[in-house]
């Protein structure tokens, strides 16, 4: 059985902010923001490119990426 995910968002509420917010205070774009929500939906698995940059980026914030 494969254990669920924690969407990007509810893992971010609980350490008190917002994916926005904090795109935002790492002077990320607007369409960086959209590759994080698509990584939090899993949309996106951040395998090439911008995604697998903002994936690590969250792996090392300690956030755990679908």
């Amino acid at each position: 059985m494969r254990k669920k995910s924690t969407c990007l968002t509810k893992q971010m509420v609980k350490k008190g902010f917002k994916l926005r917010t904090w795109a935002k205070a790492k002077g990320l774009s607007d369409s960086d923001y959209s590759v994080l929500c698509d990584l939090s939906k899993g949309i996106t698995k951040g395998k090439w490119g911008r995604a697998k940059e903002l994936k690590e980026m969250l792996e090392k914030e300690g956030f755990k990426v679908a």
